[in-house]
C-alpha cells in the first residue's frame, strides 16, 4: 500500500523578468535573514541553502537538481532540515512563465508532504516568499540596468 502525501501548489504574478526571478529565487539571500548558498545549477548539481531568521535557529535545505531550464523551469529532491531537527523531503517543480509587461508568472508544486498540516504550514510563508523574490528580482534588475 503506498503511504498517502499531500501536495501544494503555488502560484504568483512577479513585476520582473523571467531571468530576475530565476536568479533571485536561486539565489534567495535576503537583508534581514542569516543566509548561505551554495548553487551548483546543473542536472544533478546540488544546491544548498541555510537560513536563519534573526536571533533565530537555522533552517538546512539540501536540494538535487533533476531539471534546469533557465530561466523557464527547475525542478528539484529536497530535504528541509527543520530547526526542531525534524526533516520534510519533497519533490519540487517550478515555473517561470513570461507575461505581458516584463512580469513572470512563477509557480511552485511540492508534492509529498507527509500531512495536511504541514503542506499548510509551508503553504501559510508563499505570500512573504513572494513579495522577497519580487523585491531581490527587482533589485538585480536596477542593478542590470546600472550596468548597461
Amino acid at each position: 500500500m503506498t503511504k498517502q502525501t499531500y501536495d501544494l501548489v503555488a502560484e504568483h504574478l512577479l513585476d520582473a523578468t523571467d531571468e530576475d526571478v530565476f536568479d533571485a529565487y536561486t539565489d534567495a539571500g535576503g537583508p534581514d535573514w542569516d543566509v548561505d548558498v551554495g548553487c551548483d545549477l546543473r542536472v544533478g548539481g546540488v544546491w544548498s541553502i541555510r537560513s536563519a531568521p534573526p536571533d533565530g535557529t537555522a533552517y538546512r535545505e539540501t536540494n538535487r537538481f533533476t531539471v534546469v531550464d533557465r530561466p523557464r523551469r527547475l525542478a528539484f529532491e529536497s530535504a528541509l532540515t527543520m530547526p526542531d531537527g525534524s526533516t520534510v523531503r519533497r519533490d519540487v517543480d517550478v515555473t517561470f512563465r513570461n507575461e505581458e509587461r516584463g512580469r513572470t508568472r512563477m509557480t511552485i508544486v511540492q508534492k509529498g508532504f507527509p500531512t495536511a498540516e504541514s503542506r499548510d504550514a509551508f503553504g501559510a510563508g508563499f505570500p512573504g516568499i513572494f513579495e522577497r523574490l519580487e523585491h531581490l528580482a527587482a533589485r538585480s534588475s536596477s542593478r542590470g540596468r546600472a550596468r548597461s
